[in-house]
């Protein structure tokens, strides 16, 4: 099996908790990495943008100041994931 690239990786799961864990379901077919995380793309509200960043952290071991979680819906998804890596995500 191939190993999965740390960007692929986190795009899976984000994508994966939308629709498995915040009963958010975004149809895969229809998201492409140039998708804003909020408004006219996977549309999350600030509630759960806010506990999207929760299990980010959780998961991939890195830490986001309250003010940046209201920019990640302006964000797109590939913005998303590269912002994750520079902030030092651990697969």
């Amino acid at each position: 099996m191939m190993p999965v690239n740390l960007e692929t990786e986190i795009r899976e799961f984000v994508l994966s908790t939308l629709g498995k864990d915040m009963n958010h379901p975004v149809p895969a077919e229809s998201i492409t990495d140039d998708s804003p995380m909020g408004a006219g793309g996977i549309d999350l509200d600030s509630l759960s943008l806010i506990e999207l960043t929760i299990r980010l952290e959780q998961r991939f071991g890195v830490e986001f100041p309250e003010t940046s979680i209201e920019p990640f819906g302006a964000m797109t998804l590939r913005e998303l994931v590269a912002d994750l890596v520079e902030r030092g995500a651990a697969g």
